[in-house]
């Protein structure tokens, strides 16, 4: 099921739960069929590629790990907060806005 998020890729955003819980980092990328955030510093995982046969080339592979839509909050830098975000129309266009402090977010 898809699911429309108000967030957008490069917003900045606070993880609440999870392993990843308090770190404020930028969305990389959305996956909204499977509700999913790619962040762009704080998930990444090493893995080893290798295989037995060739050992002695360790072959590290760096890949993002996703967070759940539902883990994550959009973050006000300028309260220091996490807020959620709605829709409202200013002058006949439709912006985001965050609710709790009723201010315009980009």
């Amino acid at each position: 099921m898809t699911i429309k998020s108000k967030l957008k890729t490069g917003d900045k955003i606070k993880v609440i739960t999870g392993k990843y819980r308090g770190t404020v980092d930028y969305i990389s990328r959305i996956d909204p069929k499977n509700q999913l955030v790619y962040l762009k510093k704080a998930s990444k995982k090493k893995y080893d590629k290798s295989t037995p046969e060739n050992k002695r080339k360790s072959e590290l592979k760096e890949i993002m790990v996703p967070v759940h839509l539902s883990n994550v909050a959009y973050w006000l830098e300028g309260k220091k907060q996490i807020t959620k975000i709605g829709f409202q129309e200013v002058e006949g266009k439709k912006v985001r806005r965050s609710r709790k402090y009723n201010i315009t977010v980009k």
